[in-house]
C-alpha cells in the first residue's frame, strides 16, 4: 500500500515534467532544416531546376540520413550539464521522438527494399513524408500530455491534417515542395521556440 511519502514522491515526479523546460529544440531545428533543404533539393531535381539526374535522389536521401545522425550525436554533447534532463517531460520527449525517427527510417528502408526488388511502385517513396507527419502528430501529442507546452496539441492536429493534405499531392513534383513547407512549419518553428526557452548549462531548474 502506498504511503503518503510514496504519493508525494510520485506527485513531485509528475510536477517536474510540467516545470522543466524541454531540451529538444536543437534537434527540431537541425532535422527540420536538414529535411526541409533535402525536400527542396528533391523537388528541384524532379522539376529540372537543378541539372542533376533523378538517379541521384537515392544518394541525396542517403546523405540526409548520414549527416542527420552525425549531427544529432554532436548536438547531444551540448546537453551535458543542462538542468531538467531527468524530468518526465524531457524523458518522454526523447523517447517518443526517438521512436518516431526510428519508425520513419524503418519505413523508408522498407520502401527502398520493396521498390528495389520490384515489389512496389516508386510512388511509395512519396508516402514516407506522409508517414512522418503522422509520427510528428503522435509525438507532439504525447509530449504535450507529459508536461510539454500546450501549443503542441495544436501542432499535433496540424501534423495530421498535413498528412491528409499531402496524400492529395502524392505522385506529383509539387508534393515535395509542399512537404518542405510543412517540415519547416512543424519542426523548425517549434524548435526555435523550444530552443529560446532552453536553460543554460548549470542553471538551476525548478524540478
Amino acid at each position: 500500500m502506498a504511503t503518503d511519502t510514496d504519493l508525494e514522491y510520485l506527485r513531485s515526479i509528475a510536477e517536474s515534467g510540467r516545470r522543466a523546460p524541454l531540451l529538444g529544440g536543437r534537434f527540431f531545428v537541425w532535422w527540420g532544416t536538414l529535411a526541409g533543404v533535402t525536400l527542396l533539393l528533391h523537388w528541384s531535381i524532379l522539376t529540372g531546376v537543378l541539372a542533376v539526374p533523378t538517379s541521384m535522389l537515392g544518394a541525396l536521401w542517403l546523405g540526409y540520413g548520414m549527416v542527420g545522425i552525425i549531427g544529432s550525436h554532436v548536438l547531444a554533447r551540448g546537453l551535458r550539464g543542462k538542468p531538467g534532463k531527468g524530468a518526465v517531460g524531457n524523458m518522454a520527449e526523447r523517447a517518443v521522438w526517438g521512436a518516431t525517427t526510428a519508425a520513419i527510417f524503418a519505413y523508408a528502408i522498407g520502401v527502398a527494399v520493396a521498390v528495389g526488388l520490384g515489389q512496389g511502385s516508386a510512388i511509395l517513396f512519396d508516402t514516407i513524408p506522409v508517414v512522418g507527419f503522422c509520427g510528428y502528430g503522435i509525438s507532439f501529442s504525447v509530449t504535450a500530455a507529459m508536461g510539454g507546452p500546450g501549443w503542441m496539441k495544436a501542432m499535433a492536429w496540424m501534423s495530421w491534417l498535413a498528412a491528409a493534405g499531402g496524400l492529395y499531392l502524392v505522385g506529383t513534383p509539387g508534393f515535395y515542395l509542399y512537404a518542405a513547407a510543412v517540415v519547416l512549419l512543424l519542426a523548425l518553428a517549434p524548435g526555435l521556440i523550444i530552443l529560446r526557452n532552453e536553460p543554460e548549462a548549470g542553471q538551476v531548474s525548478d524540478e
